[in-house]
């Protein structure tokens, strides 16, 4: 893999990606954890971002980090050379439901998801989503995160605590501009 090209396995099941999106979607992870040591390596196709935490004192700096924009849920996960080498054999395949992602496209007719897209769920996970229900068709993975990270901060903001109704400030504009 070169530095500025990105490598897709499985049909966009994974998706390691070249510098231009890796420094895209660092930035955003940058803002939405307000640390400025994270680096993208690539995503899967449900949305979920790995990523590496330059200097953090409790994770070594070769740890691949999970983040789920549609749960908010993070985590390690594995090494970087264990996850270097599953691309390189295919099995990240396995490590990123694959099989899901087969039922997804036939379902949905689609062949592959484009490089930076994914499937995220229907409705987000922390909004009451299921994350069997996923979108019908491939959304922008900036996006996706950005919007959730967004709706997740208004509704912490007002105090909204998993369970309780959503109320209808989270989606007004004029209120978080």
């Amino acid at each position: 893999m070169s530095a500025k090209q990105g490598q897709v396995v499985a049909n966009g099941a994974f998706q390691l990606f070249g510098e231009r999106r890796r420094d895209e979607l660092s930035d955003l992870l940058t803002d939405i954890f307000g640390r400025d040591d994270v680096a993208v390596l690539g995503a899967d196709w449900r949305g979920i971002v790995y990523f590496t935490l330059d200097d953090d004192p409790e994770i070594a700096a070769d740890t691949v980090v999970g983040f789920d924009a549609s749960s908010g849920s993070s985590g390690p996960l594995t090494s970087v050379d264990e996850v270097l080498e599953a691309v390189r054999s295919g099995d990240i395949a396995e490590a990123v439901d694959a099989a899901g992602f087969d039922a997804w496209r036939t379902a949905t007719g689609q062949r592959s998801i484009d490089m930076g897209d994914c499937v995220p769920p229907a409705l987000l996970e922390f909004m009451g989503g299921d994350p069997a229900e996923r979108s019908t068709e491939p959304q922008d993975l900036i996006t996706f995160v950005a919007v959730a990270a967004a709706l997740m901060g208004r509704m912490e903001a007002l105090g909204v605590q998993p369970g309780d109704e959503i109320p209808d400030e989270v989606f007004d504009e004029t209120r978080w501009q």
